[in-house]
């Protein structure tokens, strides 16, 4: 069936686009993937690293499920184009308001470590450890 705006375009055509669009995204994540793990290497304490990495994991995994549970009525609701881009129109503008950040734009360089005595205060030590220093 035809929607209002003329007839889908060929499956190969489609194809072509969403290889395309997965490419891009793919591309897209490896860069995220390698600035993120890098930033957090170097602006997070070594002691404190893999709390705040299992943070970021279960604050990624705990709320995709919200997402999946919208985008069914959402869809429903207002068309499965307009609710992709409403999403898509949601991804560009955090990232645009991360890009509007000056910390977001400008990370310290390695020679700006962050003060100790700040990281030092901000992470508890297990029982039965002193903060060393």
């Amino acid at each position: 069936m035809p929607s209002a705006t003329g007839p889908p375009p060929a499956p190969r055509l489609q194809a072509v686009w969403l290889a395309a669009a997965m490419f891009g995204t793919g591309i897209g994540s490896d860069v995220l993937g390698v600035l993120w793990v890098t930033t957090i290497q170097r602006e997070i304490p070594e002691r404190a690293l893999s709390r705040i990495s299992s943070y970021v994991w279960f604050g990624s995994l705990a709320f995709a499920p919200l997402g999946l549970l919208v985008a069914g009525p959402v869809a429903a609701a207002v068309g499965t184009g307009l609710a992709l881009a409403g999403c898509a129109a949601l991804i560009a503008l955090a990232t645009m308001a991360a890009l509007l950040s000056p910390q977001g734009r400008t990370p310290r360089t390695a020679t700006e470590a962050p003060s100790t005595a700040a990281a030092s205060s901000d992470v508890e030590h297990p029982v039965g450890e002193e903060a060393a220093g």
